[in-house]
């Protein structure tokens, strides 16, 4: 006799949301669904890392970006830091291409649109924990086309390891001295990298270099 399957624990979420009216409503949603066990509901990223110290790690932690206090990207690092075994999802008014890289590039393996409506929501977080990546419609465009525009550097314009030190410690706003003192090398070394760097990647000026790099990948 086939021994009956034993029941599969409903997966565990903490939603962080300072929005109490959209909080409540997902809330509503995910609990009618019977498959989710909702740990914690918080309004800040703060108490999120108190309640990771003091409690089990959530199966997927639901993250606003636009949250009071700390923003929800600078928190992403942080709370993977905490809880690398929970998955951070992005859910968010936020869709502008910065933002939706930021979050990715800060380690949150997906990002949703709180305007995608609550069904689509619900979805995209069961998807997650299925480990599925979901995103958005439109997030999903914006990532496809511009990796789709994506031109991977050939041998002839790819940086060395010190000019892409250079070209980054420049597009923060360093002058040339103060990325010298930074790398401990003289002035003239840091010219001649920069000079190598125009070379090759075909630019005149140093916001040039630093807008093609950006745009090639490079930084």
């Amino acid at each position: 006799m086939t021994e009956p399957e034993k029941p599969t624990a409903p997966t565990r979420i903490c939603l962080i949301e300072d929005h109490a009216d959209f909080r409540e409503a997902l809330l509503e949603a995910l609990e009618s669904t019977g498959r989710f066990d909702i740990c914690a509901t918080l309004s800040n990223a703060e108490d999120a890392f108190e309640f990771l110290k003091e409690s089990a790690a959530p199966d997927v932690l639901i993250l606003d970006l636009g949250l009071p206090g700390m923003d929800g990207i600078d928190a992403i690092p942080l709370i993977r830091k905490a809880a690398p075994e929970t998955t951070v999802l992005v859910l968010t008014v936020f869709d502008n291409k910065a933002r939706v890289f930021q979050a990715l590039g800060a380690g949150a393996s997906g990002y949703l649109i709180k305007s995608d409506g609550l069904k689509a929501i619900v979805q995209g977080i069961e998807d997650a924990c299925h480990g599925i990546a979901p995103l958005s419609a439109e997030i999903a465009k914006m990532v496809f086309d511009t990796f789709a525009n994506f031109k991977p550097a050939s041998p002839e314009t790819e940086l060395s390891e010190r000019e892409t030190d250079v070209l980054k410690l420049l597009a923060e706003g360093l002058s040339r001295q103060e990325v010298a003192d930074k790398l401990n090398v003289s002035k003239h070394t840091v010219s001649t990298h920069i000079r190598n760097v125009y070379q090759k990647l075909q630019v005149h000026n140093v916001s040039g270099a630093i807008s093609k790099a950006s745009s090639m990948g490079i930084i």
